[in-house]
């Protein structure tokens, strides 16, 4: 069972198929509405948490000089890398793990622009820095939605290294939603 951290879109065909391939939540960029009963929906938003029953704030780890004034910020749950003009260093992902906080890699939009070697240098540097990486789709249309094994896959080739991107696709998700609700004081 999947999770999806970056879903960026609400067409209903895509989350019935999401229900189809054993996804068992989706974290949306905005509130969805009229889900199925099947599948947990939860809110992920950027920017300082809101009270709500809980949600999981990200920032975009694309800005360095931006990316430092977060990095230390206990609102922040995720760094979210996509594809941009920088990616967090070495240093900043050091940084993040020892913060405690996750580094979400959004690989379609790499993908979509054909950056695969940007895709590699970010993965490889991850994989040194971070042991709460999270590997996700980032799903924006019905032909963006891919079995995560497929993913993993892909990652393995890039990198040689599958139960990394394994872990990154099956456990990590799930424990950010854990400390999510917990962060937020909806469990104690």
């Amino acid at each position: 069972m999947f999770i999806e951290t970056h879903l960026a879109t609400r067409d209903d065909y895509v989350l019935r198929s999401l229900v189809r391939l054993n996804y068992i939540a989706v974290v949306s960029l905005a509130k969805i509405k009229g889900v199925r009963d099947d599948l947990l929906v939860l809110r992920k938003v950027r920017g300082l948490r809101r009270r709500a029953p809980f949600t999981i704030v990200f920032i975009e780890g694309n800005n360095r000089y931006v990316l430092n004034k977060y990095i230390a910020n206990d609102n922040v749950d995720v760094v979210t890398i996509l594809p941009g003009p920088e990616y967090p260093s070495r240093r900043q992902l050091s940084i993040i793990e020892e913060e405690g906080k996750y580094v979400e890699l959004v690989a379609l939009p790499f993908i979509r622009r054909g950056l695969i070697g940007d895709l590699s240098r970010v993965a490889l540097d991850i994989m040194d820095y971070s042991t709460k990486a999270i590997l996700t789709l980032g799903m924006e249309s019905i032909n963006d939605v891919k079995n995560p094994i497929d993913l993993v896959n892909l990652m393995t080739l890039i990198t040689g290294d599958k139960d990394y991107w394994i872990r990154a696709i099956k456990n990590n998700p799930l424990n950010l939603i854990v400390d999510a609700i917990y962060k937020s004081g909806v469990c104690t």
